[in-house]
């Protein structure tokens, strides 16, 4: 799921000084006596729940579902509001910084705050004991591999994922401009880069290349992926990153490489010749709305979005022939860690017991899973075989596997949808056979604990200086550069990457050991 646009904090100065003290009085699981075997003898409670997103129309009638069932089991249900993806950036950590009263949250490592909350005692220890007691089936069934990723300081703060996933980035084109611009198939940059220029320079009907963002998008695909670079999960977005080859623990500052010049130089060129429009810094539109609505030519995402999205276009209007399109293959990369998805609870929860017993139920409790996943089965879908699902004419009031039902993925009960382009299941499977590596550093999340105000000051440099450049907005490329890493040095970049230099190193021998 994810990479995203994650933008302008404030102070993590102060927000340390108040995460801290949210601490204070909290008591260990150990503390409470909570009878697990038996809901009768439970006090009844309300859980507050995050999720990440929109809330679709029917979600109270499918968690309606949920919590029947939850109340039957552990005598609690779910109270669930949703932070939608355009304030991510903005209010995540702030609901931990403002004592805000709730008790579960999705996190993920990298790009769901997960170390960055963790270390300034926003969420609530997850222990072994804790695990064996009200969680006993995740304690069972959860990779052994998964909880060494979720450690931060030797200590647990998240469920993961049992997902093993991938973050690689895949474009959604339209099949009927590519006949009308005489294109017959895109499998090189320099083929989707003429579909590209061929779109911008259509004027008659008003349709852009790509929404939301614009160049933010391409980081990845253009940065990072094409090279088979990854970013360090926990360090400032998009800043510090390595080669997924070198296992020696390597990282280097993105801003200093040449492919980061390359990148730069390529965004002011889309920029120019109008790929994204102007006002795309401000958008409030996801990825995928432009592009569902015709507004743009290509939509860049991880394979799961791009096919949902391509399902549903040609379901909606089959003449546009929507297509999946890979230009990763034969390039190296690394399977995202469990940490990538995942459940934490909040550190002032006056129920942590029960908020890991219902997390064990989301995981492990087959109808509860299905529900927070497909929706009601004969309404927003139906079983075809025990792998697969079709999606029904309800779907688009609860998408199915697209409510943020991420962070309790289920190996055992996922199924994929039966109308999934097969392009999607026969390039994942080439990735694993031919360009999958192994890397200790993507498990790896940065302690940024003594650095909270050098993260913080980054973080504004790269929303002032570092986003005009990934949206071609700049004068000089050059300049741009030059002035964005000075900016970034007096901020602290460097004491940043030095710290992380020397965790990543002690890392891999660490697990080398």
């Amino acid at each position: 799921m994810i990479k995203n646009t994650l933008k302008k904090m404030i102070s993590v100065g102060l927000a340390a000084v108040v995460a801290g003290s949210l601490m204070i009085g909290c008591g260990s699981s150990s503390s409470k006596s909570a009878e697990a075997s038996d809901p009768s003898k439970l006090k009844e409670v309300k859980l507050k729940m995050y999720l990440i997103g929109d809330k679709p129309k029917d979600f109270d009638a499918v968690y309606s579902k949920v919590n029947e069932k939850m109340k039957e089991k552990i005598n609690a249900t779910l109270d669930v509001s949703f932070l939608p993806w355009s304030d991510m950036a903005t209010k995540y950590q702030l609901l931990f910084q403002s004592g805000e009263d709730f008790d579960l949250i999705f996190t993920a490592a990298g790009w769901g705050y997960y170390s960055q909350v963790a270390t300034k005692n926003g969420f609530y220890e997850i222990t072994d004991e804790m695990l064996q007691k009200y969680a006993p089936n995740t304690s069972k069934n959860e990779p052994k591999e998964a909880w060494r990723q979720a450690k931060v300081n030797g200590k647990t703060y998240m469920v993961p994922s049992d997902k093993e996933d991938y973050g690689t980035n895949v474009y959604g084109v339209r099949g009927d401009l590519m006949k009308k611009y005489g294109i017959d198939k895109i499998k090189t940059y320099d083929d989707l880069e003429k579909y590209m220029d061929a779109t911008s320079k259509d004027t008659s009907n008003g349709v852009k290349v790509i929404a939301n963002g614009g160049g933010q998008n391409l980081q990845w695909p253009y940065m990072l992926e094409k090279y088979g670079f990854t970013t360090i999960n926990g360090a400032p977005t998009a800043s510090i990153a390595f080669d997924v080859k070198d296992t020696s623990g390597n990282v280097f500052a993105l801003v200093d490489s040449p492919e980061y010049k390359e990148y730069a130089t390529k965004m002011k060129d889309f920029a120019k010749k109008g790929y994204w429009a102007s006002d795309s810094i401000s958008s409030k539109a996801t990825r995928d709305d432009d592009f569902k609505a015709g507004k743009t030519a290509t939509m860049v995402w991880n394979t799961g979005s791009v096919a949902r999205t391509v399902q549903d276009i040609n379901k909606a209007n089959p003449t546009w022939d929507a297509q999946v399109i890979d230009l990763s293959a034969g390039i190296k990369r690394t399977v995202q860690p469990y940490v990538n998805n995942g459940v934490a609870i909040n550190a002032i929860s006056k129920n942590p017991e029960r908020a890991l017993m219902a997390i064990d139920l989301l995981k492990y409790d087959k109808d509860i899973n299905s529900l927070t996943w497909y929706g009601i089965e004969g309404t927003h879908w139906q079983a075809d075989g025990d792998k697969k699902y079709k999606a029904l004419d309800g779907n688009a009031n609860f998408p199915p596997t697209n409510v943020c039902p991420w962070g309790w993925y289920n190996t055992e009960y996922a199924r994929i949808s039966s109308e999934e382009p097969a392009i999607v299941q026969e390039t994942v499977n080439g990735w694993k056979k031919n360009d999958t590596v192994t890397n200790p550093l993507s498990s790896f999340s940065f302690d940024d604990s003594k650095l909270k105000n050098e993260m913080a000051a980054v973080g504004n440099v790269r929303t002032q200086y570092g986003v005009p450049i990934d949206l071609g907005m700049v004068d000089d490329v050059d300049s741009a550069i030059k002035q964005y890493r000075a900016k970034l040095t007096e901020a602290g970049l460097d004491k940043i990457l030095e710290e992380c230099k020397t965790q990543a190193k002690t890392y891999v021998e660490q697990y080398n050991k």
